[in-house]
């Protein structure tokens, strides 16, 4: 394959992935009832949670949860956060919502197994505070894990835990 036509193949694939993301015409390639177009679908939830995050977009960070999803944060006190509201306050609360932060995502540790309309979905997030400024840095590692849903024609996050992904590895996970 040449490098043109691979790049092209990139740029069209990576079109199809952020194009229609929450509309009711999802773009995943294949078959909807197959396995690999849902799993199409779990990444890109777990992309469109990495944009929603560094474009501080409360709106697409809302539309990727079950109106009575939860999320529950090792160590917080206030813990778990249940139903939209909650969520809501949770996430204009979090350091990506108060601070310029650019999450990325080490996509070799993404973990995912679908079983009907229910599936298991682990990630990290790895972001970096001021990352267009010279005195960039990383302000926060933690994991995403728990349990999604197939909610008519999409997947969002139903029941999730988060905590932090410290230290970091290559081979280690964090949940469960």
């Amino acid at each position: 394959m040449k490098r043109r036509d691979f790049v092209g193949r990139v740029v069209h694939t990576s079109a199809i992935g952020v194009g229609g993301l929450l509309g009711s015409a999802w773009s995943a390639a294949g078959d909807e009832g197959a396995e690999g177009g849902q799993l199409g679908r779990i990444y890109q939830l777990q992309a469109a949670f990495h944009r929603a995050k560094t474009t501080q977009d409360i709106d697409l960070m809302m539309a990727l949860w079950h109106p009575d999803g939860m999320l529950t944060v090792e160590g917080d006190a206030n813990s778990p956060y249940i139903g939209f509201d909650r969520l809501k306050a949770f996430w204009l609360n979090s350091g990506s919502f108060t601070h310029r932060r650019f999450s990325l995502v080490p996509s070799f540790k993404i973990q995912i197994d679908l079983r009907g309309n229910r599936g298991f979905l682990y990630f990290e997030c790895h972001d970096v505070g001021d990352y267009d400024l010279p005195t960039r840095s990383i302000a926060g590692d933690t994991f995403l894990g728990g349990t999604v849903r197939r909610m008519r024609d999409r997947w969002v996050f139903w029941e999730m835990t988060a905590g932090r992904a410290f230290p970091l590895s290559v081979d280690q996970y964090y949940f469960p």
